[in-house]
């Protein structure tokens, strides 16, 4: 398995990663899922990225975990309650498996519609996601051996490209398009 604390090129087969799971959780979880989407770093051409998969899924009614908890886990994934971020319901791999990052959201929710945008505008805009892939690099040589400095050094950059992002959808009107499973 590759190293998955690490910034690495862009990988193509990252997108077949993605669907691979999408399907089978969209074959399972059917009109529970109004989406699935390839989200993060992954999801987007030429931003090279930690090998880290993040499927969003946007449910109708969060709090209704009974309709999709149990419909995840036997995929292979195992429900984080100790998540602090109450905007998601948090999925991840069984220890040993390939890393993949499970986001339940709340369809219609700032969270959810944030990290389409984000996902949207970085593929639209290479220049900044070059600026993006480049900062993601410098902040990994110093904060190596500290990931959470890592994350939080990662702050500037990711709200001035979230606030270039609501320029941009205001400019052009944007919205989500169709879900990607």
């Amino acid at each position: 398995m590759e190293d998955q604390w690490k910034i690495a090129e862009h990988n193509p087969a990252w997108k077949k990663l993605f669907l691979e799971t999408a399907l089978i959780l969209r074959a399972t979880l059917g009109n529970h899922a109004v989406r699935i989407d390839h989200i993060g770093s992954t999801s987007v051409s030429n931003l090279d990225a930690k090998p880290i998969i993040d499927i969003q899924i946007s449910v109708t009614r969060i709090n209704e975990l009974n309709t999709y908890i149990s419909a995840i886990e036997q995929h292979g994934f195992i429900f984080r309650g100790d998540n602090p971020d109450l905007t998601k319901r948090y999925f991840r791999e069984v220890p040993g498996s390939r890393r993949t990052h499970i986001h339940v959201r709340q369809t219609g929710s700032f969270s959810e519609q944030v990290n389409l945008l984000f996902r949207d505008y970085l593929r639209h805009h290479p220049e900044d996601c070059l600026r993006y892939g480049q900062e993601k690099h410098r902040l990994y040589e110093l904060y190596k051996n500290e990931r959470e400095k890592y994350v939080e050094g990662k702050g500037p950059i990711v709200w001035d490209l979230i606030h270039r992002a609501h320029l941009w959808s205001q400019e052009t009107g944007w919205q989500p398009g169709e879900s990607d499973a």
